[in-house]
């Protein structure tokens, strides 16, 4: 009797051991496969991943090819190619129920595309998206279980650039140079933040950024075309002008 409960016993450790092994082994695929359903639920929008690679023991982690694309009614073909994102955890956070505190997030030379249209611009209703899956609990239809609340200490968006697309362009896209955003403590008031939470404030920080740099860039394109028409041609143009950086949200 005691052999064959030894037996069981060994039989379940193994199991464990196997479990513990795919799922350590797996770990990189089943992130990339996380961000891409649920980015895609939250932002309506198509949300596709190159690669992953996360090191528990160091707590480094990198995140390539990171697209999402654009919400139905806009025609450019992504809203956000980020590019290369480095991810520094706190190793200590990982296990418990505690939130996972990140201590610094690094997003290098995305390439962030604003496209206004007469309801807005894509960025925002990408954020009005995340913030509605948010506030409706940050799950799929099909999923059970709670999510891992998180905490950034820090968070930095280097090196971007801006493409302006509006209709006043005639087709055309401006780029400009995206400032650096730097977000700190995300959550860390609240006992951590979800993924959702978390993509709305960044979205936020880079939709505010874009909207300042692209509404100063699309009037000075306007402006310029018109620089040697007649006076009643740049009265005109003024109005262009307000109407552009009402469109931005200015």
């Amino acid at each position: 009797m005691l052999k064959k409960i030894g037996i069981g016993i060994g039989v379940i450790i193994l199991i464990a051991a196997g479990a513990f092994w795919y799922l350590f082994s797996n770990l990189d695929s089943l992130i990339k496969a996380g961000i891409e359903k649920y980015g895609s639920a939250a932002t309506q929008a198509s949300v596709t991943v190159s690669g992953v690679k996360l090191s528990l023991s160091s707590g480094e982690g990198s995140i390539t090819g990171l697209n999402v694309g654009n919400p139905k009614g806009f025609t450019t073909p992504n809203a956000l190619a980020l590019g290369a994102i480095t991810v520094q955890l706190d190793t200590g956070s990982i296990t418990g129920n505690g939130p996972i505190v990140v201590k610094e997030i690094v997003i290098s030379q995305p390439q962030v595309t604003y496209e206004v249209g007469g309801g807005g611009s894509n960025l925002q209703t990408i954020q009005k998206n995340t913030k509605d899956f948010a506030g409706a609990g940050g799950s799929t239809s099909n999923s059970s279980g709670s999510t891992r609340k998180e905490i950034i200490e820090n968070l930095y968006v280097r090196d971007g650039q801006i493409g302006v697309s509006a209709s006043a362009l005639g087709g055309k896209t401006i780029t400009v140079p995206l400032p650096t955003i730097h977000l700190t403590n995300i959550g860390k008031g609240n006992g951590g933040a979800t993924p959702a939470e978390i993509a709305d404030q960044v979205l936020g920080a880079i939709s505010s950024e874009a909207a300042k740099v692209g509404a100063n860039a699309l009037a000075q394109q306007v402006e310029g075309a018109v620089g040697g028409a007649l006076s009643g041609a740049a009265q005109g143009t003024q109005g262009v002008g307000g109407q552009l950086k009402g469109l931005f949200g200015q």
